[in-house]
This record gives structure tokens, sequence and C-alpha cells, in this order.
């Protein structure tokens, strides 16, 4: 069994080396780095720069708190929201310095904190179950709505793949609670299982609908001031751009955030950009210095917030 789960680990990690060094090289053979791309912007507008900066920093906090409300779904020791938003910043980075990695450094914290690793990584996937469905439902009727640039008359097509998808998802869960109940002989072998029903089983299990309208309610505040971000990055470089257009990029750039193929996505994300910006009428240089500038944003939020937390956090230890 071990072997084969490290046969497997090697094998996702190669075909994410291979996906990724396909991307760099479309994103490659498709970049003329004869043109200047700065000439597609307008006058800088700093003011909204500013907007976007704080709106980044409101959603980083946001996404702290909905993590840290659902771990204490099963019953995890009380911890701090400046301790806890020093465990996250730590993690992102050192995910970026070895990928994945702070997601192990992050579950190892909150073992003091009487989290197990099996609470954690079931947490983890309620999280990513939830919002996956949820606004695969959102993007469905954006794209009906606004995707006609796009996708011409095969939007009703991507519409309804859409929420199917989003369906699908949902109904996981229960399709596994209804149809898989399997006995086995070895003891090894059963308590994987237990494990892996216990974390497959955690949406199901937790029956607390409060929650689940609070992961709703922070879910579409998210969703708004994430495509608001998106809008003020537009209006900040003073590109006139249709609204539809503007749209389809926050849906490309929310999906791809949400379903990470390379760490953060780097080179998938800003291929997509290229892609959906030479399909409506802009270069595909422009489309991955969008992605670029959102990327310079995020990074500047996170060393920022990770050394603020880090000296709040010492600061207190000192005390």
């Amino acid at each position: 069994m071990k072997n084969l789960n490290t046969k497997k680990n090697y094998f996702l990690f190669f075909l994410r080396i291979l996906v990724f060094s396909i991307a760099v090289f479309l994103i490659y053979k498709n970049i003329n780095f004869d043109k200047n791309i700065f000439l597609s912007f307008g006058e800088i507008n700093i003011n909204y720069f500013i907007l976007v900066y704080i709106l980044i920093l409101f959603l980083t906090h946001l996404q702290i708190f909905v993590q840290l409300k659902s771990f204490y779904q099963l019953k995890m020791k009380n911890i701090g929201f400046k301790k806890y938003s020093k465990i996250f910043f730590n993690s992102q980075i050192i995910s970026i310095i070895l990928p994945h990695s702070g997601t192990f450094y992050k579950a190892y914290q909150l073992k003091n904190y009487n989290l197990s690793y099996k609470d954690f990584i079931a947490i983890n996937l309620l999280l990513a179950w939830f919002y996956l469905f949820y606004f695969m439902f959102f993007y469905s009727f954006e794209v009906l709505i606004f995707g006609k640039n796009i996708f011409n008359k095969y939007n009703w097509i991507v519409f309804g793949l859409g929420i199917l998808f989003s369906i699908i998802i949902f109904s996981l869960p229960f399709i596994y609670k209804k149809f898989i109940n399997l006995n086995f002989k070895n003891i090894l072998i059963t308590k994987i299982y237990n494990v892996i029903n216990y974390i497959v089983m955690l949406p199901v299990n937790i029956k607390n609908i409060n929650f689940y309208k609070f992961l709703s309610i922070c879910g579409l505040i998210s969703h708004i001031l994430s495509f608001i971000v998106i809008y003020l990055l537009f209006l900040a470089l003073d590109i006139k751009i249709n609204f539809s257009i503007i749209i389809i990029f926050f849906i490309v750039n929310s999906f791809l955030d949400q379903v990470p193929i390379t760490p953060k996505n780097l080179a998938i994300s800003e291929l997509a950009f290229g892609l959906v910006s030479a399909n409506v009428g802009f270069t595909f240089e422009f489309g991955v210095l969008i992605k670029l500038i959102l990327r310079l944003f995020f990074f500047i939020n996170l060393v920022t917030l990770t050394v603020f937390y880090n000296i709040i956090d010492l600061k207190n230890n000192e005390h």
C-alpha cells in the first residue's frame, strides 16, 4: 500500500511538472517580445490600486475567518485569530518555497490545538467541495449572461455543463453514503477505509444549517468582492473594455484559484488569461500581464501580512 501511494505521488508530481512545462512553452510560443504591452494601458490611477490592495487584504482575512470557523466545527481547542493568521501566512510562504509543504506545516501547528490530521484534511476537503459546487453555480449563470463574446452560441452548452458539474459535485458525498458500504477482514485496510469514510462523509455528518448559511454568505461576499478587484484593476490601468469581458476574466481567475493544477496554477493561469485576451480583441501578452499584476498584488499582500503577524506573535510571546 505504501509503495503504491509513493508511486502515485511521484506520478502526480511529474504530471504537474509536465503540465507546467507545456504551459510555459505555450506562453513562450505565443508571446511577441517586440510588442510594447503597456501601450494597451492608459493613465495609471493609483487610487484604484490602493482600493484593490485594501480589498485583497479584506478577502484574505475573510478566508482566514472562514477556515477558523470551519475548524471549530470539530471542537478544536480555541486559537486566537492573530495566532491562526500567523500560521496561515507562514504556510502560504512555505508553500511558495516548497509546493504544498505549507499544508503540512499548518496541519502540524494545528495539531497542538487538538485538531487531528484526519479532521484537518476533512475540513479542507469540505470547504473545497462546498465552494466548488457553490461557485460553479454562479459561474454557469454568469457565462450564460455575459459569455457570448467568448462562447458565441455555445454559451448555453457551457451553462448546462456547469450546472451539471455543480450538481454532481454536490451529490458526491450523498452518493457515497448510499452506495459505498464495504467490509474488510484486514484490520489495517479497515482503519484506512474508516478514515476515508469519515473524511468523505463529513459534509453529510455536519448537520449544522447555520454553518452552511455562514459559508454561503461568506462565499457570496467573497465572490462579489473578487469581481470588484478585477474590475478596479482595469479601471486603475485605464483600459477601455466591455463589462462582460471583465466578468469572463474574473470567472477564469476565480475558477483556476479553486482548482489547482500546478502550485498556485503558475503558468496555467497566465496561459488561460492570454488565451481569453487573444479571443476578445486584445493581445495574448495583455492577458498574461494582467494576471502577473494580480499575482504581484497578492504577493505583496502575503509578504506584508506574514511579517506583520509574525511581529505581533513575537511581541505577545515576549510579554
